[in-house]
């Protein structure tokens, strides 16, 4: 077609909310057993996008490496690709081939992950891009087994928000997601209610001095007098 051009996968594009006469997704509704976390695992791989239990609150979460998915995870959210998705890892080696860390991260890694941080990392040279090609990158191992089995059968990090819209209040069990984006992802573990019940304190250490940019239920005197 003239004046079409070739999409190039780096550059962010805008996501779309589903349009109103787009027949319904059916979300599934599983178990958080071993055998439906393997296959939600598979999913991910196929380009779904799924919901499921961390420490803190549920997650919605899709390939990392998978653009149309991500762009999927956008949607569901209704927020704009121009804001970053938290990475969730199984443990901080998945880290070190997307962003640089430096001793203070290493150092937070090692007493508070799995858990409740997130930390925000320069992103490495070459690096891959999820979402808005900013010069940062965030990541979080959640202490949750549901959690940690997913990504360890997944096997690459997962690209995570809240399970809920942009603005709304993020959910702590199933029910919870099921009012807020049925018919908007695949499937969701239920994995029963959370632990914590409150998102994920956000340490960004990509500049010369940390910074608090959510503060959850790790305080920043814990933190930053541990490193």
């Amino acid at each position: 077609m003239a004046g079409c051009k070739d999409h190039d996968p780096r550059r962010p594009v805008r996501a779309r909310p589903r349009p109103a006469s787009a027949p319904a997704l059916i979300t599934h509704r599983w178990p958080a057993d071993p055998e439906h976390i393997t296959r939600a695992a598979q999913r991910l791989h196929q380009g779904a996008v799924i919901a499921f239990p961390t420490d803190t609150v549920y997650a919605v979460g899709a390939r990392a490496l998978d653009p149309s998915a991500v762009r999927r995870l956008y949607a569901v959210k209704r927020r704009s690709d121009q804001q970053p998705v938290v990475l969730l890892v199984s443990e901080p080696d998945q880290v070190r081939g997307w962003a640089v860390v430096g001793e203070r991260a290493e150092a937070l890694m090692t007493r508070f992950w799995p858990g409740p941080l997130t930390l925000v990392l320069p992103r490495r040279a070459g690096g891959p891009i999820v979402g808005a090609a900013g010069p940062t990158v965030a990541f979080r191992a959640p202490d949750n087994p549901v959690a940690l089995q997913l990504l360890r059968a997944f096997g690459e990090p997962i690209a995570s928000s809240s399970a809920n819209r942009a603005g709304a209040p993020p959910p702590v069990d199933a029910d919870g997601v099921f009012k807020s984006i049925e018919h908007e992802v695949d499937l969701i573990l239920d994995g029963g209610p959370t632990v914590i019940g409150t998102p994920s304190t956000i340490l960004d250490l990509s500049g010369d001095v940390p910074r608090v940019l959510r503060q959850g239920s790790l305080s920043e005197m814990e933190l930053l007098g541990s490193s």
